[in-house]
C-alpha cells in the first residue's frame, strides 16, 4: 500500500496491528501523517540520511519507530508525536547525527521537556534519555543533569558528540578518526565545537530549568563563569558570539552568571560581529543601566 503525504509516497506493509512504513519515495520538508491512525510503526532505517526532511508529525497510533529510522537527517529540527510522552516507542539510535534537532514534542510534554529531550540525542548522544519510560518526571531531569555533568567532566579534546551513526561505522564526523585519507588526531575546530557545545548545553539547562536542583544550577553557573570572556578558554563567550540563536535569553544568563562591569561589556560589544545587531543593542542597554551621567552611546563609541 502507498500513502501520499506531502512530497512523500510512503510504502507500507500490512500487519495485524496496522500499517508499517517500510520505505518511501520522493522528498519534502514536512512529513505529516498525524491524522492517519492506520499507521502503527516505521521500520528500521526508513528515513536514514533523508536530508530534505525538517519536520515530522506522527499519529497517536504509532507504537514503534525502528532503529536509526531518522539517523543522519541532518536538517531535521522538529519532531512531534500526537500521544502521551513515552520513550519506549523509540528504538536504538533513532536520531543519531540529527544535530539540528531542537524539539521532540509529545501531547503532554512541557516546553522544557521537548527541548531537553532533543538536546539529549542531538548534542549529548544519550539514547537512554530518549528511550526512557519516565519522560517528564523529576527523575528523568535528574538523569539528564547527571549526563550533562559527565559530559562537562570529559576532556574537550576527547569528548564525542553524535558519534553513533546507525551502524554506519565507515562514517566519521568527529574530527579525530582517520577515514578516507583524513589525517588522524583532533583538530582545533573539533575541540572548539566540543567546548562551545558544552557551554550551549549549560545555557539550555539554565533556560529550561524544570526540576533543576539548586546544587546543579550552582555547578552549571560555575562552569560557565570559568569560561567567560577574558579567561584563558572563553568558550562560554564564544558560544554566545558565534551562535545563530535569536533572542537574548543566552546573553541574559551570561550576564547573570558573570556580572561583568561596564568596561568588560564594552569589550564584549566590540568583539561581536557587526551583524549581531540585537545582541549589541541588548548589551548597550545593559551597560546604560550602569551609567547615570554619561551617554552610553558616547561612552562606548559605537
Amino acid at each position: 500500500m502507498i500513502i501520499e503525504a506531502g512530497g512523500y509516497n510512503l510504502i507500507c506493509t500490512e500487519s495485524p496491528e496496522g500499517l508499517i512504513i517500510s520505505d518511501y519515495e520522493g522528498s519534502g520538508a514536512v512529513l505529516d501523517i498525524s491524522s492517519d491512525q492506520r499507521i502503527t510503526g516505521i521500520d528500521k532505517k526508513v528515513f536514514f540520511c533523508c536530508r530534505s526532511i525538517r519536520k515530522v508529525y506522527l499519529p497517536e497510533s504509532i507504537r514503534f519507530i525502528g532503529d536509526w529510522c531518522f539517523s543522519k537527517c541532518d536538517n531535521l529540527e522538529y519532531f512531534s508525536v500526537k500521544a502521551l510522552a513515552d520513550g519506549r516507542i523509540f528504538s536504538r539510535g533513532v536520531f543519531d547525527g540529527c544535530t539540528r534537532l531542537k524539539e521532540v514534542v509529545f501531547t503532554d510534554s512541557s516546553p522544557d521537556l521537548a527541548v531537553l529531550l532533543a538536546a539529549s540525542v542531538a548534542h549529548m548522544s544519550n539514547d537512554h534519555l530518549l528511550r526512557s519510560d519516565d519522560l517528564g518526571q523529576r527523575f528523568w531531569y535528574e538523569k539528564w543533569d547527571i549526563s550533562l555533568f559527565a559530559l562537562l567532566g570529559a576532556d574537550d579534546g576527547v569528548s564525542s558528540k553524535n558519534i553513533p551513526l546507525g551502524g554506519e561505522e565507515d562514517i566519521s564526523n568527529d574530527g579525530i578518526g582517520s577515514v578516507d585519507g583524513e589525517m588522524s588526531g583532533e583538530t582545533n575546530e573539533y575541540v572548539k565545537r566540543i567546548a562551545t557545545g558544552k557551554c550551549t548545553l549549560c545555557y539550555l539547562r539554565l533556560i529550561h530549568n524544570e526540576h533543576l536542583s539548586e546544587e546543579s544550577e550552582t555547578k552549571i553557573r560555575a562552569y560557565l563563569k570559568e569560561r567567560a570572556y577574558g579567561t584563558v578558554s572563553p568558550w562560554a563567550w564564544i558560544a554566545l558570539k558565534e551562535n545563530e540563536v535569536n533572542g537574548t535569553d543566552h546573553l541574559q544568563i551570561y550576564l547573570s552568571v558573570v556580572s561583568p562591569d561596564k568596561a568588560a561589556i564594552k569589550d564584549m560589544i566590540a568583539d561581536l560581529n557587526p551583524a549581531k545587531v540585537q545582541s549589541k543593542a541588548f548589551l548597550i542597554s545593559e551597560a546604560a543601566k550602569m551609567s547615570e551621567t554619561a551617554s552610553i552611546l558616547d561612552d562606548l563609541m559605537i
